[in-house]
Formats: C-alpha cells, structure tokens, sequence
C-alpha cells in the first residue's frame, strides 16, 4: 500500500487536477469517471465542478442525476438530453441502479459484519450522523476483499442514497475509512479511500445492459490488488495437495 499524504481536508478540498475521464456515453447519457476533489454541481456558478467540466467536454448542457461527495472519485451518470429525465429518476427510486464501491477502513473488518442498517440526520456543519430513531433510514451492505497492513479493502453496495453514507455506516462499525478527516481521525487525513467502482442499470431507451467501471485515481496503486492477492491465497487453500 502508498502511503497517505497529508493535509487533505474536507473543509480545504485537494484541488481536481485532471479532468473527468468519459467512460460511457450516446446520444443521451454519458457517464464518468468523477476526478476527487472536484464538487459535483455548485450554487456558485464561478465554482469549478463537475457539471461544468462535463458541459466543457460535450460543449452542451448536462444533467446530474446522483452525486458523489468532493472527495470521492469514480462513476456517475449524467444526461445529454432531457428525453430519459424521468425514466432515470425512476430507475433511481426503484433501487434499479446498482452502486458498488469499494472502500479501505481501518482495522480488520468483523467476517459476521456484512449490513448495516439505520438513521441518519444532520448535525451541522457539513456533518451528519448515525442514529438509532430520527433521520433518514439508510443500508449499506458490506464484502470484505482482503486485509493489508492492518487495513481492510470492502465492497460497499448503498441501498439508499443518503449523504455520506458509506462513511458513516464504517463508522458506526467501528472502521472508518482510510483519509476521513471528517469523521475518522483528524490527524491521519488523506486522500479519502472511497471509490465509486461500478454502475449499473439497464437504458431507459431499449433495457439492454449498461456495466461500467472506473479505473481507480493513482493513489489506489496496490490498495485495489488486495482483492486478487486474497482469492489467490482463498484458491490455494481450497486446492488439493498434489
């Protein structure tokens, strides 16, 4: 594994040095590979975002229909157009669009440990957090890949699309992501180890299959082998002795 560079914060974003990479698109939607550090859409029409980088790419007016937090990277869909608007939004409401991510928290994630279901509500300051009765109902699911340097590489899959979610719901286990000077520890900040690895969902246009993957920012290099270096390792022990 890298090791995590310091001074990335939440509320002194790492600045977007490159530029949205397309990894899918038609007449209609296209869909990207979201540069961390980069807000999503903003109020502020002199702020950098994503929406606006994608605008600049295309050279027309685009749509988000999800959106990811600044600091973290990897797939999300937008429309060229404003044919599907309302068959995507309905995608979304009827948990048709699968989000994977994968994730590095800290520690060695529990075998047993693979949901997590509860509230969510604001606390101010750009801040939420996990709650047993008020907020908003919220599940994530968990996989763990593989263990590294007392780190563990998850799949996360967000049955709901509350603000922060995937991060909270590490917290509350008890492993919070790597680089989350938010809600881990302050002192160890970092690039925020949360990636939004695939996305998938059939086209509003005629249902086929629409499977994208992100390739990971370069401070992912050997964080993602976790996973291949685990199955080998599970292929071994499961193999016949000669």
């Amino acid at each position: 594994m890298n090791d995590i560079q310091p001074g990335f914060r939440e509320d002194r974003p790492m600045p977007a040095t490159s530029d949205p990479e397309i990894l899918y698109q038609d007449d209609d939607l296209i869909i990207v590979n979201k540069p961390p550090g980069l807000i999503s859409e903003s109020p502020d029409p002199r702020e950098d975002s994503l929406l606006r980088r994608v605008a600049a790419l295309t050279g027309r007016t685009v749509t988000l229909h999800h959106r990811l937090d600044r600091l973290t990277s990897g797939c999300i869909l937008l429309s060229r157009t404003a044919r599907y608007h309302r068959a995507i939004a309905r995608l979304f409401e009827t948990k048709q669009v699968r989000k994977e991510y994968r994730v590095l928290v800290e520690g060695i994630w529990p075998k047993g440990l693979n949901r997590v279901q509860n509230r969510l509500a604001p606390v101010g300051g750009g801040r939420w957090e996990n709650r047993t009765k008020e907020g908003k109902a919220a599940l994530t699911t968990f996989r763990m890949l593989g263990t590294g340097e007392g780190r563990t590489l998850m799949q996360a899959l967000p049955k709901t699309g509350r603000t922060h979610q995937i991060r909270l719901h590490c917290l509350h286990a008890g492993h919070p992501v790597v680089g989350d000077a938010l809600y881990g520890d302050p002192a160890q900040a970092g690039p925020l180890m949360l990636h939004a690895h695939k996305l998938s969902f059939r086209h509003p246009a005629d249902g086929r299959p629409i499977d994208v993957e992100a390739p990971f920012p370069d401070y992912w290099e050997g964080v993602a082998s976790i996973a291949s270096t685990a199955r080998m390792a599970c292929a071994r022990r499961s193999s016949p002795e000669p």
